[in-house]
Parts: structure tokens; C-alpha cells; sequence
């Protein structure tokens, strides 16, 4: 048998970074005016920003509800939050003052499970670690 001569090689794998860098936000949980008592919360259904008649109801209570004043990691991730929704004291668009949150949904075993924040209140932080 024949031996035939062959140059070493060396193989390098680069590594190349994904583009896609994900955070995620540790959000305090308060409505406005200083986790003020509301009593309607509605989703930006159409996403103008403005609370109107075409915004869907989440929360309707008699009783009132504010932030339960914790924070909550991985709420969301990727971007920070933005107003998705609106709390009220009334039911009536053209009247009553609106005031806009960014909420969300978190099953932690209450009733409703509906949390909320005022975003430009710095009540939230990029939290990487969180998962």
C-alpha cells in the first residue's frame, strides 16, 4: 500500500453574534396619580393612543382597583413599555378623564389578574438577567 503526502489543515469556525438581543423589564405594578383607585380599565383596541368608544373593556369594578404595588420581572421582553390601554373613574369617553397605562395580564391568582403602570413614571427597569 501506497502512503500518499497530504498538507495539514486547520479549521477555524468564526463566531458570529446573533443580531436579535432580547431584555426583559421588571415592571412596578401602580395605576396613576400615585396608585390613585380606578374603576375601568380598557385596552387600546385600535391603537390611536386615545380613549374612545372603540376601545374594548377589560375591568368594570364597583369596588375600584389600584396597582398592587410589586414588581414583576418578564413581563414583557424586547421592547420597553408603551401605552397599550387606559384607566378611568368613568364610562364615558367624551366626560370623564382617561389616563394612559401600559397593562398586562399575570395569573398570580386573584380575581381579575389585570396590572398596570404609568409609563414615563420610570417605574420600570431592563432587568437581563430575568426570566
Amino acid at each position: 500500500m501506497k502512503k500518499e503526502w497530504v498538507e495539514p489543515e486547520i479549521l477555524v469556525q468564526q463566531f458570529v453574534a446573533n443580531e436579535y438581543v432580547a431584555a426583559c423589564y421588571k415592571i412596578k405594578c401602580t395605576t396613576p396619580e400615585k396608585n390613585s383607585t380606578f374603576y375601568y380599565l380598557y385596552d387600546d383596541t385600535n391603537a390611536n393612543g386615545i380613549w374612545d368608544k372603540n376601545d374594548k373593556l377589560l375591568l368594570n369594578s364597583w369596588l375600584g382597583f389600584h396597582g398592587c404595588n410589586e414588581w414583576h420581572k418578564g413581563v414583557i421582553r424586547d421592547d420597553e413599555p408603551e401605552i397599550n390601554g387606559f384607566v378611568t373613574k368613568g364610562s364615558n369617553p367624551a366626560k370623564d378623564t382617561s389616563y394612559p397605562v401600559f397593562w398586562w395580564s399575570e395569573k398570580l391568582g386573584s380575581t381579575y389578574d389585570y396590572h398596570s403602570m404609568t409609563p414615563g413614571e420610570q417605574n420600570y427597569e431592563t432587568n437581563p438577567n430575568a426570566s
